[in-house]
């Protein structure tokens, strides 16, 4: 027999972090209900780096068949999704709540309806909306899954879909810790068309010592690689736009450095990235 194969859906993973926006830190697997289903239909789970396809067999039970002919019956299919990557929460744009107990659950219907959408999640990125308590599957669980994806399959099923994730934001504070750096003439730190997106300095003292601490004006996205460059400066004018260049090209935020810093201004009760200066 031959087996002619071709694509029934695909679905990818993004993230705004990543330089490529792809993101390969999820593994989905089907069930097995879903990989018996899939079985006694002639159809195949694929996975590639960032995403995953559902294939179909094109001869069938000595048929042949388009892709019209087989979502004209319903078929409904259920993917558990892991996570491989450790850092995923700290520049991903998920708001911190407790998910020992909940799990992110991606549909392509609404409660109750049979149209199908063109979206698997709530908003246009992945949100806290999609999180929902894990007692409410039916389906027993030794390991929580990172997400669970109801998938059906039926007539105007969209070519593709996609996760979309968004990166964190933060505000950056530079702190700078070493004594020659601390003692620069009407310090600045600058981005390369030369405004000041940081506000400062100011003196800040940490447990037995002090630095000196730039605050970034507005919080600014988590990227992998980012084309912003922030200058440390002396002898800034602002009226003359003159001043030195000290450091040409400071570190970027790092995901495993995020602290939350707490004020009676309910507006300072955000997420900041630390980067300090030696």
């Amino acid at each position: 027999m031959r087996y002619a194969y071709e694509e029934l859906v695909n679905v990818s993973f993004n993230h705004t972090y990543f330089a490529s926006k792809v993101f390969a830190g999820l593994a989905f697997r089907p069930s097995s209900s879903t990989e018996l289903l899939f079985l006694n239909n002639g159809l195949l789970f694929k996975s590639f780096h960032g995403g995953f396809r559902i294939v179909f067999d094109t001869n069938f039970n000595n048929s042949i068949r388009s892709r019209e002919d087989l979502i004209s019956d319903v078929l409904d299919c259920r993917f558990n999704a892991t996570l491989s990557d450790n850092n995923f929460y700290n520049y991903t744009d998920i708001e911190g709540t407790d998910i020992s107990k909940k799990v992110f659950h991606f549909c392509n219907t609404a409660a109750g309806d049979t149209l199908l959408k063109i979206s698997v999640h709530s908003h246009d990125f992945v949100s806290e909306s999609d999180l929902k308590p894990i007692a409410e599957f039916a389906d027993p669980y030794f390991v929580k899954p990172f997400a669970i994806l109801d998938l059906k399959l039926a007539q105007g099923l969209p070519e593709s879909y996609s996760l979309n994730f968004k990166a964190r934001e933060t505000f950056w504070r530079y702190v700078l810790m070493n004594e020659d750096l601390q003692s620069l003439n009407n310090p600045a730190i600058l981005d390369s068309t030369g405004s000041e997106p940081f506000e400062g300095p100011e003196l800040l003292k940490f447990r037995g010592t002090s630095g000196l601490v730039f605050k970034s004006k507005q919080a600014i996205s988590l990227t992998e690689r980012s084309i912003q460059n922030f200058q440390l400066v002396e002898n800034y004018d602002a009226e003359s736009g003159r001043y030195k260049v000290i450091i040409h090209s400071l570190p970027k935020a790092n995901p495993e450095m995020i602290t939350l810093i707490k004020s009676n201004n309910t507006l300072e009760n955000n997420n900041y990235s630390e980067i300090f200066i030696n």
